[in-house]
């Protein structure tokens, strides 16, 4: 009997511990369940919220491109010969490169490289139509108020005297520009090698003259520019501004494509 009874006690306990160990798989088992359930929960948190990150660095600098290209256009379309009005305006395309500035360092930190990238080139060549909306901006104020000097009605109250030389600058000017259009150079003709042909030089001769008899009420500055607009021409009208414009449109539509794959809505 006694035999029997410790036969029957290892059984027992060979059982206890079969069940014991099998009720330990299985509580590792439901332990490591559950916690690839946290870390699959955990990553798809950390997904989620790195997909919102991006999204919205991508959205804020979509939104400060476009703030920007409407200050840079109101330049061109709201500008008038009150240099107060030009300047708020300048000051607001300030403000707006100050925002697109901001925002791309936003996407440059959130990535992924090639869309910071695609960022860069919209940064860099909406900031060079915005500095060539800003030149003719200044081009044209200076030039409707030597047009306005150069009329009867000019509300400065213009003697004859000054009125007549105003408006043969206005003349000098457009003889330049028509001989610079039918001339062979590309850019300025003033700096290229050579020196200018006969006929040229002497309208250049005529036209610094003719600015150099125009009241005061033309700064020098505007003189400069409205020079600068006749031989060189209006920024908008040369083939640098072309080729920027293009880049900048394919940029854009670049950085929005990515940014949809990057986000898994394309």
């Amino acid at each position: 009997m006694l035999i029997v009874g410790r036969w029957q006690l290892r059984a027992t306990l060979s059982a206890a511990d079969a069940a014991q160990r099998a009720g330990n798989k299985q509580a590792q088992a439901t332990y490591r369940a559950a916690l690839d359930a946290v870390k699959a929960q955990a990553a798809a948190s950390h997904s989620h919220w790195r997909r919102g990150t991006q999204r919205d660095a991508y959205a804020a600098f979509l939104l400060a491109d476009h703030q920007h290209r409407e200050a840079s256009d109101r330049l061109l379309t709201e500008t008038d010969s009150d240099p107060s009005t030009l300047a708020a305006l300048r000051a607001e395309v300030e403000s707006t490169k100050g925002a697109l500035r901001a925002a791309y360092v936003a996407v440059d930190l959130e990535g992924p490289a090639d869309l910071a990238f695609t960022a860069d080139s919209i940064v860099t060549h909406a900031f060079l139509v915005a500095d060539a909306h800003q030149r003719e901006a200044v081009m044209e104020r200076a030039w409707q108020q030597l047009v306005e000097m150069s009329e009867d009605s000019w509300v400065g109250g213009v003697d004859a005297v000054s009125r007549d030389r105003a408006r043969s600058f206005v003349e000098c000017l457009a003889r330049v520009l028509i001989a610079v259009s039918n001339g062979p150079w590309e850019g300025d003709p003033r700096h290229q090698p050579g020196g200018l042909p006969e006929e040229l030089a002497q309208l250049t001769h005529d036209v610094y003259v003719a600015m150099s008899l125009v009241s005061n009420e033309l700064s020098q500055q505007d003189r400069a520019v409205l020079l600068e607009m006749h031989f060189a021409g209006r920024p908008r009208l040369r083939t640098n501004y072309a080729n920027w414009t293009a880049e900048l449109e394919r940029s854009r539509g670049e950085f929005v494509r990515a940014a949809r794959a990057e986000l898994g809505t394309a």
